[in-house]
Formats: C-alpha cells, structure tokens, sequence
C-alpha cells in the first residue's frame, strides 16, 4: 500500500467512525471497531517505516498528504473535511504510539461539534479535554506553522500543491456527488427534490467527457466507507452514461438516463442508518425494510412532477430480475423498461467492483463472472452492450502490460480484452512526461505482440 493509498484509506476510515460515533453511543462495538482499526493501521505503518508521525493535512479546503491534494478523498471525505474546518486548523497530525483511546476521543469530539470553535487553541483545548494525546492539531496551512511544511517545501514550489490527475474534473464530479448527497437528505426529511437541478448537472458531465469519460472514471475509483450509498449512484449514473454514450444515444436521452443513475437509490433516504450502514449481517426484518427502498424511492420522484419516466422506473426497477424475480413483486403483464434493465447491470456490476466496509473490490471479470452465471437475472441485450463498452479493462483503469510497461485504458475495443491504452509509465518504472505518453490500440494489428499482464488496484 503505497503512502498516498494509505491516506486515502485513513480518511475514509475516519469519516466511518465519525458517522458511526454520530449514529452511537462511544463505547458502541461498531465504534469501538472503528478506532482499534485506525490506530492498529497507523501503529503499524510508523513501526515499519520508523518514522514518528503521520500527517493528513488540509490546504485550500482539499485533503493533502505529502504535498499531494487528495482529490477523491476530498470529494468522498467531506465530513472529515467539514469537521477541520470547524477546528479551524489545518490538518491533523498522529503520532507514534497513537492508541485506541485517542481515535475514539476524537470521535466524540467530532460527534459533538456543531460549530466552528473561536480558534486553533480553542479546538486544541477541546481536545485535550476530551483525552486526545497523541493526534495534533496543524495551524491553518495560511500560517507559516503548518505542519505540512516539514514533508513539503511550499517556498520551492511556490507554494503549490502537486496537481492530481483529472483535478480539472473535480467540480464535476463534485457536482454530481452534491446533487445525489442533497436529493437524499431533502428526501429523508420530506422536502421537495431539484430533478432538473440534477438534469443540469448531467448535462454538464457530458460537456466535460466531449473528450472521453477516461478521466471522470478515474474518479471514482476511491473507497468511500462514509457515504456509499451517494458515492455508488453517482458511480451508476457515469456507468450508464458511458454505456449509452457508446451505444449512440443523443444527449437529451443520456441527460435523463444520467439523472435516472443518480435519483435511482433515493429510496435509501428513508431506510434507517443503523441498517443501511450496518456492517453485519441484516436480520429477515432488516432485509424486508431494505426492500422497500424502490417503491419508496418511486413514491417520492412520483410527488415531483418534475420527475421523468425514466428517473421513475430506474427506482422501482433496479432490483427486478429480467425472469421477474427480485423486488418489488409486479404482475406477469408489467413492462420492464430497457433503461431499468442498463441500470440494474450497473447498479449490480457497480456494487460487486467497488470498496465496501465489508468486503474488497473485485476485478471486472469477476463481476462478469458472477452475473453471466445468475441465469436469468439480466436483459441480455443490456448485459450485451455494458460488457461491450466497458470491456474486461474498463476505460479509467490502470493495468500493467507484460512488457513491464503501465498505462490507463481509454476505451474498449472489439475485444473485450484488447482496449485503447495510453502509456504512463515506461518498463523500468519511469514515469513517462503527459505530453510524451503514445496512445496504442491493442486491437490493431501492430499490437499483437503486446499484451495486458494484470489490472492495477491502488
């Protein structure tokens, strides 16, 4: 695990804890799991390293470690960084020796912050008093004490941070996940949803991918153990997009289809927490309360008028299985919609490929797999044309060549397993400048030679 994938795992693993500190009482197991994995993660890091501390930093309202901005993180992390701000600093700072106790009373510190402290050493006598010993509270990054400044030389650099990859799309991915974040929670509370709010963002994606959807499918390869209800349909709605972008559809049907994605699990808004985070096991009562969501989602996009057709069905259809199992139960001479069935091969390939608290990713071919061998649960055509334009490498991906070679896959190709590439990083490891990096396409004839030797997970 590299240093910057360990932040990033340290931010979704904290935003975990605060939301469950928020949902707990302290000494709850699921909190009190929370902390013992941070600071076992962190204990061990700094034994095998040697070094005294870890910093996870915050500069110009983004996470930072070592003088990179964290993109997905700050996206996926926004409780964390919510919570920060609040105590006006610039970054927390763990140290060697960091136990369970220091997690946890940070936890009830952030669990019970509603606003801002009056300063820095306010929010350091906070925690303090709230027995926190071996986690720092960094001056704002503004302020010449930063603590950020002892792994990153701000004068030498002009005091810019190291520009991520795609960091000209993170407000459009930051929209989407805001407009899908903001549906939820009017829903939870009863209030009335922005549909075309969440068209007009859409409709800013697909300005934004003229280009290629490469880039934005970059983004969302990050672990959000905080919020993956809102991070999975944003994840659905580019899946679907980039599927009947690539089938040819117009772009007045992909910005319904789009809006269709992210509105699809709106009916989780009125599942209790503690059973849509639970990270155990659910209950036969449990899974009949989860059940409900789409025709409680149907029901609320139903009161908008607003709502198109296709927003409507995509939430009551995306657990029907194309042999009219699943749920909810419907009658024989009930229609399925062709944009439920793309949205329900998204919703599960989404789901069996993305990071959860309980279980790792798997790789696309596993979830290609798993769903050809669920006899009669996908509209074949829709399976068809999703496995068609992602291929075995979907676009975003970084794989390894057997030459030693590393690239991102741009596009699928014929075959699923020969796609469009653009090399990153030569046979020795070198990293190959932006401007130099030669794009091959591994389906034409003077590509035979090469091969993909193995998908690249951060």
């Amino acid at each position: 695990m590299t240093d910057t994938t360990r932040a990033e795992d340290l931010v979704a693993r904290l935003c975990g804890g605060i939301r469950h500190r928020r949902m707990y009482f302290s000494s709850h197991p699921e909190v009190q799991a929370s902390a013992r994995v941070i600071a076992l993660g962190l204990r061990a890091f700094l034994d095998e390293t040697g070094r005294e501390f870890f910093f996870l930093g915050l500069a110009q309202g983004r996470l930072v470690h070592d003088g990179r901005l964290l993109v997905g993180s700050t996206l996926l992390g926004r409780r964390l960084v919510e919570f920060l701000e609040r105590l006006r600093c610039g970054g927390l700072l763990f140290r060697a020796g960091i136990e369970d106790s220091d997690v946890l009373a940070l936890f009830d510190v952030a669990a019970g912050l509603g606003a801002p402290t009056a300063g820095l050493e306010e929010s350091r006598a906070l925690l303090r008093a709230a027995g926190v010993r071996r986690i720092e509270l960094s001056p704002p990054y503004e302020d010449a004490g930063w603590l950020g400044q002892f792994l990153y030389d701000r004068e030498e650099s002009g005091g810019r941070l190291e520009k991520p990859e795609a960091d000209d799309l993170v407000p459009v991915y930051q929209s989407l996940f805001d407009t899908v974040d903001v549906a939820h929670s009017r829903a939870a509370a009863g209030r009335s949803l922005d549909v075309d709010h969440a068209r007009s963002v859409v409709e800013g994606l697909l300005a934004a991918a003229r280009g290629g959807f490469t880039d934005i499918l970059r983004l969302v390869r990050y672990p959000d153990y905080d919020t993956y209800t809102v991070g999975h349909s944003v994840r659905v709605a580019l899946l679907a997009v980039l599927v009947g972008n690539r089938l040819g559809c117009e772009s007045s049907f992909l910005t319904e289809l789009g809006a269709a994605g992210l509105m699809h699990d709106v009916g989780k808004a009125k599942i209790p927490e503690e059973i849509l985070y639970k990270q155990g096991p659910l209950t036969p009562d449990e899974r009949r309360i989860v059940s409900q969501h789409p025709c409680l989602g149907a029901q609320i996009l139903l009161e908008h008028r607003n709502a198109g057709p296709l927003a409507v069905a995509s939430a009551f259809g995306h657990h029907l299985r194309h042999d009219r199992r699943g749920y909810p139960q419907t009658e024989a001479w009930a229609a399925t919609s062709r944009v439920t069935a793309l949205v329900q091969v998204c919703d599960v390939f989404e789901a069996i490929t993305a990071v959860r608290p309980y279980k790792g990713a798997q790789p696309p071919r596993r979830a290609y797999e798993l769903m050809v061998a669920d006899a009669g649960a996908y509209d074949p055509g829709a399976l068809r044309a999703f496995v068609s334009a992602m291929g075995l490498y979907p676009p975003g991906s970084r794989v390894a060549l057997a030459t030693g070679e590393r690239a991102v896959v741009l596009a699928a190709g014929r075959a699923i397993d020969r796609p469009t590439l653009r090399l990153s990083h030569a046979a020795g490891g070198e990293e190959i400048p932006e401007v130099d990096r030669p794009t091959i396409d591994l389906g034409a004839p003077e590509s035979a030679t090469l091969s993909i030797a193995s998908l690249l997970v951060d």
